[in-house]
């Protein structure tokens, strides 16, 4: 039976390490990375809605074949507000698109109105497979679904982060001295600073999901303005200035955020740039070009939401520097309590010294010099 828990554990935890990669790998590249929850019946009866699968990532120059599940995104017809499908490939190229569909559908996704075939740069990986038999995890995905149904609440979850937290600091102090006695080496250390880093990780990604990031093209000349392709902006002459709107931000929490958008263009002048939002508010922000100097600008606008943590004023000097230096620290500070304690309790302090010092001394014997 000991043999058997370790096993379920270890599972456990792998399953675990690879959801929070996962969260956090979809939360930077806004795909689908290494793990996806099946929202519908469409591939029955490969999958079912629930069911949680693996993802092959593609690069732009692997190929698509026809019979590969792929998971896209649309911009175009009625399939653009469903944001990522995962359907077969039945037919098509790179160069001339694909046409979709799902197994359990009757028709192929290019029959909807609209909807033109897929191509090679909305698709942004492909199932795992063993065989032609995708890899699959029944049922796993339900939670995420259930969760999906408030996550216009940001606070989802790291309320249920916390729970979880909460659930194992109770059960820590109920076991008391017998679960201490239990406990071998520095498992109990560990089990205190995965949980606080694991809180920091899902409180990273639930803010890294509501981040933004405005990539912006333009020209400014001493003679005509001009279009010019793929900019909001285009070409501008020395004296314009251009408001576009930027985001649109809504707060469906119980606390207040702390909002703070950054660029490094002085040319660009922010409709806001620290600011709160309380629970239910909406704020449309804004960014103006103010045209002064000649030249080709490939700038960004970066727009992040904090949870109130630290003073406004603190985390928007942080995000000025840079907004990853800002949600780091920011999502560190709920789980640092459990993350520092074992190195504030004495006994476990002592406990974890000595673990090191032995580990040392077996690495020197192991390791001629």
């Amino acid at each position: 039976m000991k043999i058997f828990g370790r096993i379920v554990n270890t599972l456990l935890a792998i399953v675990i390490l690879c959801t929070l990669i996962s969260a956090v790998g979809s939360a930077i590249s806004k795909e689908p990375v290494l793990l996806t929850v099946i929202s519908s019946n469409s591939m029955y009866p490969i999958w079912q809605r629930g069911d949680m699968v693996i993802i092959d990532n593609l690069n732009e120059k692997e190929e698509v074949h026809k019979g590969d599940i792929v998971f896209f995104k649309t911009e175009e017809g009625s399939l653009s507000s469903n944001g990522w499908i995962a359907h077969r490939v039945l037919e098509g190229s790179a160069s001339q698109g694909f046409i979709t569909k799902g197994d359990a559908n009757d028709y192929p996704d290019q029959s909807s109105d609209g909807t033109n075939p897929i191509e090679r740069g909305e698709i942004s990986g492909r199932a795992f497979t063993i065989g032609e038999t995708p890899i699959v995890i029944p049922k796993l995905g339900y939670l995420s679904l259930w969760a999906e149904e408030y996550q216009k609440s940001p606070y989802t979850l790291p309320g249920i982060a916390l729970i979880l937290a909460v659930i194992i600091g109770i059960g820590e102090l109920r076991s008391g001295k017998q679960r201490r006695k239990k406990t071998k080496g520095v498992e109990l250390q560990l089990i205190y600073m995965i949980g606080g880093l694991t809180i920091a990780i899902i409180m990273g990604a639930t803010m890294l999901a509501s981040g933004q990031k405005l990539n912006l093209v333009y020209e400014v000349t001493e003679q005509n303005q001009g279009v010019l392709m793929g900019s909001s902006v285009g070409i501008l002459k020395v004296g314009d200035e251009v408001s576009k709107p930027l985001s649109e931000l809504n707060n469906g929490g119980a606390l207040k955020l702390i909002g703070a958008i950054t660029t490094d263009d002085t040319q660009i002048k922010l409709s806001h740039n620290n600011f709160p939002l309380s629970s239910g508010q909406q704020i449309d922000t804004t960014f103006t070009v103010n045209a002064k100097t000649p030249g080709k600008y490939d700038t960004s606008i970066q727009v992040g939401l904090f949870y109130p943590f630290l003073p406004s004023a603190f985390i928007y000097y942080l995000a000025e520097k840079s907004y990853w230096l800002a949600l780091v620290v920011v999502s560190l500070i709920p789980g640092l309590p459990l993350i520092i304690y074992p190195m504030v309790d004495g006994k476990m302090r002592r406990s974890t010294i000595k673990f090191l010092k032995r580990k040392k001394r077996n690495l020197q014997n192991a390791i001629p010099f």
